[in-house]
């Protein structure tokens, strides 16, 4: 038998927060920007959701001498601020749901948690493979529960029209679709990414200046310019190795280096 369970740590005083939803998906996108935000902002963990539709294995942290750890999603929140508009609620986590019924059944816990705290708005993450790599600045691609919201979010230059998403798969896509019945309103931004690549720093820095915009706090980009410039080496070596293998050549792995 199935179950899915929401446990709180404490009951932060919020005031109608904004949420944002990163869980692993293509490029981690949607994790690394959230993971990032609750570093960056300190956001303090208030809960989180236990559930038979992860999948059946537990993590070993070897930081904490072989310790296991259960599979979660997690509730973090930042009260607003001198460079923040909105108290926000995150949510990070180490999966989704492995079944079709769960994405609904997970799905519905979270919004009734955002629901409680008076959300009224709800931002999911995600990417959008192309499947080639490009060494262009990625698109922020999004998709909005109404009119307004699309509107408002065009001014941050996330592209809705003429965009070559057809559906969004996973929870970005199930949480807008639950939050809408809840009268929330919500928008999906997709990071543009190869799909190739299992971490994509590049797109990761183009949502979360999108976000940084809309909500108006300043993050330190630091870190994430340099994984970026270390991906750009990366993509212009996979595309050596890329037309040395269409003109018949291979590289030694000593031209190539280390790519991990």
């Amino acid at each position: 038998m199935s179950s899915t369970a929401v446990y709180f740590s404490k009951k932060p005083k919020l005031t109608s927060p904004v949420m944002i939803e990163g869980l692993p998906g293509i490029g981690y996108i949607g994790k690394n920007v959230v993971d990032y935000l609750i570093d960056e902002l300190k956001a303090e963990k208030f809960g989180e959701i236990l559930s038979s539709y992860f999948p059946p294995l537990v993590l070993m942290n070897p930081e904490k001498n072989g310790l296991i750890e259960e599979l979660k999603n997690e509730f973090y929140y930042v009260k607003k601020g001198k460079n923040l508009k909105n108290d926000l609620i995150l949510l990070t986590g180490d999966t989704q749901s492995i079944d079709m019924q769960g994405h609904f059944v997970i799905g519905r816990k979270i919004i009734e948690v955002a629901h409680s705290y008076g959300t009224k708005r709800i931002i999911t993450l995600g990417g959008f493979s192309t499947g080639a790599l490009s060494e262009k600045d990625p698109k922020v691609f999004g998709a909005g529960t109404d009119e307004k919201i699309i509107k408002e979010f065009e001014k941050y230059n996330v592209v809705f029209k003429k965009s070559p998403i057809g559906q969004i798969i996973g929870a970005s896509g199930i949480l807008l679709s639950i939050a809408k019945r809840h009268n929330m309103d919500g928008v999906c931004l997709m990071g543009e990414t190869s799909g190739i690549l299992s971490s994509d720093p590049k797109s990761t820095e183009g949502v979360i200046n999108v976000l940084s915009s809309y909500i108006g706090f300043k993050i330190n980009l630091e870190k994430l310019d340099k994984r970026a410039k270390e991906m750009d080496k990366i993509i212009k070596k996979l595309e050596k190795v890329k037309k040395g293998m269409v003109s018949g050549k291979t590289q030694t792995s000593e031209q190539l280096g280390y790519i991990g």
